[in-house]
């Protein structure tokens, strides 16, 4: 399986990790309706690259919710974009999510679905993680996807991360982890490194994940 997905092809893949994982077959109804929503948005004002809907299914949702464990408490994602992975998170484990962008515009996925579709455990927040942590914020778990390389992604988690929470970073199996300099600095450190390949596809992720100390 390449990542180019047949039509139907990510939607069944989904849906059977759902069932596997969540035991939840219903569950898949609530990611059609966040389709149809989040190519109405992308539509209008491009949040993200990925156009098919088996894509959306295999790289937004699947991708998303695939470290799901490491998730706990109250959660921020970190530059999040249009809502990925806060929003297929906040659907599949009911913990409350921020998701925080600095381009506000990028927020209107996650607005448009908390409201339509009843999400009352995700907000937007339109701001830069440090403005975030000056006010006093702090979570359970913080994430990113894609944001950057993991040193500098660290720097914009870490602050926001409570003493003895975890920092979720979703890269390649290409990227290393942070340098032993950033951890003291930042007082985190790594406590997993998680190489898998995506259900039934050839993706191929790493998920790093520090504890603040």
């Amino acid at each position: 399986m390449t990542e180019n997905c047949s039509k139907e092809y990510g939607k069944t893949v989904f849906s059977e990790f759902l069932l596997e994982n969540f035991g939840d077959g219903a569950l898949i109804n609530k990611f059609e309706t966040l389709t149809t929503l989040y190519f109405e948005v992308n539509s209008v004002i491009n949040i993200s690259a990925i156009r098919t809907e088996s894509d959306v299914y295999i790289k937004h949702y699947l991708d998303s919710i695939y470290p799901y464990k490491y998730f706990g408490g109250r959660c921020c994602d970190v530059g999040c974009g249009g809502g990925f992975p806060c929003l297929p998170l906040a659907i599949v484990t009911g913990l409350e999510f921020v998701g925080l962008d600095s381009v506000g515009k990028k927020l209107a996925l996650i607005n448009r679905c908390a409201k339509e579709m009843g999400l009352t455990n995700i907000t937007a927040v339109h701001s830069r993680s440090e403005d975030l942590a000056k006010q006093g914020e702090s979570f359970d778990t913080v994430s990113a996807r894609a944001v950057s390389d993991v040193d500098k992604t660290l720097s914009y988690c870490a602050p926001l991360a409570k003493k003895g929470g975890r920092i979720v970073l979703y890269k390649t199996q290409n990227d290393n982890s942070a340098l032993g300099s950033t951890e003291k600095k930042l007082n985190v450190r790594l406590i997993d490194t998680n190489d898998y390949t995506l259900l039934n596809t050839d993706i191929k992720r790493r998920v790093f994940v520090y504890e603040k100390v």
